[in-house]
C-alpha cells in the first residue's frame, strides 16, 4: 500500500496535525517573510524560505494528504538544519508512521510516550527506500519526557504563529504616538513565543516579520533577582554585543534591554541582564519556557534583528498582546489626552512657572533628590530662552499595580549644541497624570 494511503488510514497524520495546532488550509496567508517575492537587489529569484517556515509547509503538506512529499522535505530539512529539533521530531514521527509505529505528536499516555525515549537520529532516506521496518529516528538529543513535552509545545507555537498573525492596520495597544525617528518597533507576546518586528512610517506601524522565540522557565512577570522569569513592560535596546565577545551560550549575539526601568524600580522589582539574545550552538532554538529571563531567538534571526533594529528601539514584552486598530477611537482617545498632558508640562516651563509644573509631578519625586535636580535642571534649561518640545513618543503601560505612561523626547534652545534627551514616567493618580521618574538618555 502506497505510504500516503498507510499513513491516512492509520489516523496518524491527524493526530500530527492536531498536535502541531490547527491545521493549516491551503491557501493560508503566509508568514510576512514569505510573502517577500524577491530579493532587495532586484533579482528575479524568490527568497528561500527559512527553517520554520519549512516546518509549516510541511504540516501543511500533511495536512493535503501529501506525505511523500512531506517525508521528503522533513529529511531535507533536518539534514540542512540538524540541530532543528522540532523538525527531527516531525520528521521522527513521519518515519515511525511510515512504519506503523506510534510516533510522539500521536495522542498517548504519558508512559507510552516514555518509551520512545532515549532516541536517535536516523539516517536522511532515499527517495524510492523500502518502508523501514523498525525506525530509531526521533528528536536528535532528546533524553527526557519534559523535553518532548517542551517540543511538542514548541511545534504548536510554531504553527499558530505562521496563522494568526495580526490583520493589517493592527498595533499593539501599548504604542501610542511615535515620533518619525523612531523607525521600528518590537512587540514580544509570550503565550504565543512569538516576536514582531514592525516597521514605522508616515505615523503607521506595519507588520515585517516576526520570529518564534523562548522566555523565562516559570514564564513572565519577573519580580527578582534569579527568579527565571521574563519581564513585563515597556523596554528600549541599550547595546548590541557581538557573538565573539560572548560565551557560544548566548548564540550570535545580544541586544540588551533596560530592565529593571524606573516603573519595576519603584514597583521594588530586581534583576538585571535582561536581553534579546542567540540560541547556543548545538540548538536551533530553545523550548518555548528555557531561559533564566532572556528572551532568546534562533541565530539567524537574532542576526537579523541586529541588522536593522536601532538603539533605544521600543521593546513592548506581554503574557499575551491585544491588538488594536490604530483607527481605534478609544486608542485614539488616549494617545490624544496623554499628548494634552505633556503639552501643559512643555507650557509651564516655558510660562516660567516651576510651581504648574511641579503640580504635574508626584509630591515623592519632587521631594527627591532626583526630583530635585530635575527642577534645576529644567529651570535652568528654560530661564529667558525658547525652548522646543521635539521627536515625542509615548506608550502605555498597565498592570495590576497601577497605569503608567512612557515619554521619550527632546528639548532644544538655540543656545544648546545638542537637544537634551529625556526618558518620562508618569503615573495615573486618581484621574489625573502625574510625573514620577525622569531619565536623561545618552546622546550616543
Amino acid at each position: 500500500m502506497p505510504f500516503c494511503k498507510q499513513f491516512w488510514r492509520s489516523g496518524a497524520s491527524a493526530a500530527l496535525v492536531v498536535a502541531a495546532g490547527t491545521a493549516l488550509a491551503a491557501g493560508s496567508p503566509p508568514a510576512p517573510r514569505a510573502a517577500a517575492q524577491t530579493h532587495a537587489a532586484g533579482a528575479s529569484k524568490a527568497r528561500q524560505p527559512d527553517a520554520e517556515e519549512r516546518l509549516v509547509q510541511i504540516i501543511a503538506l500533511v495536512q493535503r494528504q501529501q506525505l511523500d512529499q512531506a517525508l521528503k522535505a522533513a529529511a531535507s530539512l533536518t539534514a540542512d538544519v540538524p540541530h532543528f529539533q522540532a523538525a527531527q521530531l516531525v520528521y521522527a514521527d513521519l518515519l515511525r508512521f511510515r512504519s506503523g509505529q506510534p510516533g510522539a505528536l500521536t495522542p498517548a499516555t504519558l508512559a507510552q510516550r516514555a518509551m520512545l525515549l532515549p532516541v536517535k537520529h536516523a539516517l536522511v532516506p532515499q527517495a524510492d527506500a523500502p518502508a523501514v521496518a523498525n525506525p530509531v529516528a526521533s528528536a536528535q538529543g532528546v533524553q527526557t519526557l519534559e523535553q518532548l513535552q517542551g517540543l511538542q509545545d514548541e511545534i504548536r507555537r510554531r504553527m499558530h504563529g505562521a496563522q494568526s498573525l495580526p490583520g493589517a492596520g493592527q498595533v499593539p495597544s501599548e504604542f501610542l504616538s511615535l515620533s518619525p525617528t523612531v523607525r521600528q518597533v518590537i512587540a514580544i507576546d509570550a503565550s504565543q513565543s512569538r516576536l514582531y518586528l514592525l516597521r514605522h512610517d508616515n505615523g503607521r506601524l506595519q507588520l515585517v516579520d516576526s520570529f518564534y522565540v523562548s522566555v523565562g522557565k516559570l514564564g513572565v512577570g519577573k519580580l527578582e533577582e534569579g527568579d527565571q522569569r521574563t519581564p513585563e513592560g515597556i523596554y528600549f535596546i541599550g547595546r548590541q554585543i557581538a557573538g565573539p565577545r560572548l560565551p557560544e551560550f548566548y548564540g550570535k549575539g545580544a541586544l540588551t534591554l533596560n530592565y529593571p526601568n524606573d516603573w519595576d524600580k519603584a514597583m521594588g522589582r530586581s534583576g538585571s541582564g535582561i536581553w534579546l539574545h542567540g540560541a547556543p550552538p548545538d540548538q536551533f532554538a530553545r523550548l518555548p519556557q528555557a531561559s533564566d529571563g532572556c528572551v532568546v531567538l534562533a541565530n539567524p534571526d537574532l542576526i537579523a534583528l541586529m541588522r536593522t533594529v536601532d538603539k533605544q528601539t521600543p521593546v513592548l514584552i506581554r503574557e499575551q498582546l491585544q491588538w488594536v486598530a490604530q483607527s481605534d477611537t478609544q486608542h485614539r482617545q488616549n494617545t490624544e489626552s496623554f499628548t494634552a498632558v505633556v503639552q501643559q508640562w512643555h507650557q509651564a516651563w516655558l510660562q516660567d512657572d516651576p510651581q504648574q509644573a511641579l503640580q504635574l509631578a508626584t509630591p515623592q519625586w519632587t521631594a527627591s533628590p532626583e526630583g530635585q535636580a530635575w527642577q534645576t535642571r529644567m529651570a535652568a534649561l528654560f530661564k529667558g530662552r525658547s525652548v522646543e518640545l521635539q521627536e515625542v513618543s509615548t506608550y502605555g503601560w498597565k498592570d495590576d499595580k497601577g497605569e503608567i505612561r512612557v515619554a521619550n523626547l527632546k528639548l532644544k534652545s538655540r543656545e544648546q549644541a545638542q537637544p537634551l534627551s529625556l526618558r518620562q514616567y508618569w503615573r495615573k493618580v486618581g484621574k489625573d497624570w502625574r510625573l514620577f521618574s525622569e531619565d536623561l538618555q545618552s546622546q550616543s
